[in-house]
């Protein structure tokens, strides 16, 4: 039995099915893809979840064909400075320098200093502060988009998510790369050509169930049975069988793999909650007639203001055939992590983000087209929740559950490839990825 029809759930049974065990995949929503999901709204489709993927990226081994069935394109990314301004993503010493003015010199004097006395305590603030110094760390506007992400100081946040989460700010503040950004930005051009990137594949156009439904086919043409639109409520087991009570039905199995959240897990089996704590997320589908072209196709907020941390403007990734092109509105996708114990309100929350871009001058006459609500979207690290979730999973793995994914074990992957690669990796070791007697999974 394999919990969750997501990128893990799918890489899961998938695994299991080549070893030889009949599968049933269980999920609570009606379709696969997990927190992946797109929307359609008159001419637009919307997103909740990544839809940028490597050319190599795993998941297109799931299935034939579903890679040509996703456009490359370059992404593009901005973020809105503390001053403003529209900036390159991840950190730009040139930029940075020029934000700075006759503050540059006290600021690299900080940098020094902190590279020399800071030491790491395991925080995400002590961490930044090393890299960049406390005072870039908060004039870059980086501490600002930590703490609108986590809604909790930097110094309440284990230091892992600046190198899981944060893999591109991590990498560009790197003592080499600082240095060599910064000579290469004193020697070159007062004005640095655009980087080129390597082009990425993007979700087809029509939404992401043109991804999944290919793979949750070929799965099922393997034998892989779905019970979808069913929510785990209870979990026992005897030793020798499982046994899963969903809102609907009865489930009967001698292996259990999970990769929906452990916290669903641990009230599921031992009755009350873990403990531990994960952030919904907001999503506002939302057209404007006008967005700056300095935006990019996607923008981060390093701004001192507003509650939106990202948007994906997808009028840049997908645009309109030449016949519409003049009738159609710039539309995106904005995140806004919902503080822990507070509601979903995405009337509030659109009213701040458009608000705040309209002030700045970043976008015009913005609509709310629509809005979706994702439970368990990032885990919390506070210093100490390593730990913690050790003996948790020790725990439910004595029970006879192997815990898989992102969600499962409470671990920050941000690419699809890792979630796969970590799911394989955990069914390895399980030994369940290795042909073996038939087990009703």
């Amino acid at each position: 039995m394999v919990l969750g029809a997501g990128i893990a759930g799918l890489t899961a049974a998938e695994c299991l099915s080549d070893a030889g065990f009949r599968v049933t995949v269980i999920d609570r929503r009606n379709a696969c893809g997990g927190i992946h999901r797109s929307r359609r709204i008159d001419e637009y489709t919307f997103d909740v979840g990544s839809i940028f993927y490597e050319d190599n990226a795993r998941i297109f081994s799931l299935a034939p064909d579903i890679k040509d069935m996703c456009p490359s394109v370059r992404r593009v990314q901005r973020r809105v400075s503390p001053s403003g301004r529209l900036l390159h993503y991840p950190l730009d010493v040139r930029e940075m320098a020029a934000e700075l003015g006759i503050g540059l010199a006290p600021a690299l004097l900080d940098l020094a200093l902190s590279r020399l006395f800071v030491r790491r305590d395991g925080t995400l603030d002590a961490i930044s502060r090393q890299r960049l110094g406390k005072q870039l760390f908060e004039a870059t506007g980086l501490k600002a988009y930590m703490a609108r992400y986590h809604h909790r100081a930097p110094s309440r946040i284990d230091e892992e998510f600046f190198f899981r989460r944060m893999a591109q700010i991590e990498k560009s503040t790197r003592l080499s790369v600082l240095l060599r950004t910064g000579l290469a930005s004193l020697l070159g051009p007062s004005h640095r050509p655009e980087q080129i990137r390597r082009p990425l594949r993007v979700r087809p156009e029509c939404g992401f169930e043109a991804l999944f439904s290919p793979i949750a086919a070929r799965l099922a043409a393997k034998g892989v049975r779905f019970e979808l639109g069913q929510s785990l409520e209870s979990l026992r087991f005897d030793g020798k069988v499982h046994m899963l009570r969903t809102d609907k039905a009865y489930h009967f199995a001698d292996a259990v793999v999970s990769t929906i959240p452990l916290d669903t897990v641990h009230k599921a089996l031992f009755g009350e909650g873990s403990g531990l704590v994960s952030l919904d997320m907001t999503t506002l589908f939302v057209s404007a007639d006008w967005i700056a072209a300095e935006a990019g196709n996607v923008l981060f907020n390093f701004h001192k203001a507003g509650r939106w941390k990202r948007a994906t403007i997808y009028s840049r990734i997908y645009p309109a055939p030449d016949d519409r092109r003049s009738s159609m509105r710039e539309y995106l996708a904005v995140e806004i992590t919902v503080p822990p114990g507070e509601a979903h309100d995405p009337l509030s929350a659109f009213d701040d983000f458009s608000r705040h871009v309209t002030a700045l001058g970043i976008a015009r006459n913005l609509a709310l087209e629509g809005h979706e609500q994702v439970a368990d979207a990032y885990p919390l690290h506070a210093p100490g929740t390593k730990a913690k979730v050790q003996s948790l999973l020790a725990a439910i793995s004595a029970k006879g559950i192997v815990m898989a994914g992102r969600q499962g074990r409470f671990e920050y992957l941000p690419t699809s490839s890792g979630v796969i690669r970590r799911v394989i990796e955990e069914l390895e070791s399980a030994g369940l990825a290795l042909p073996s007697q038939e087990v009703a999974a």
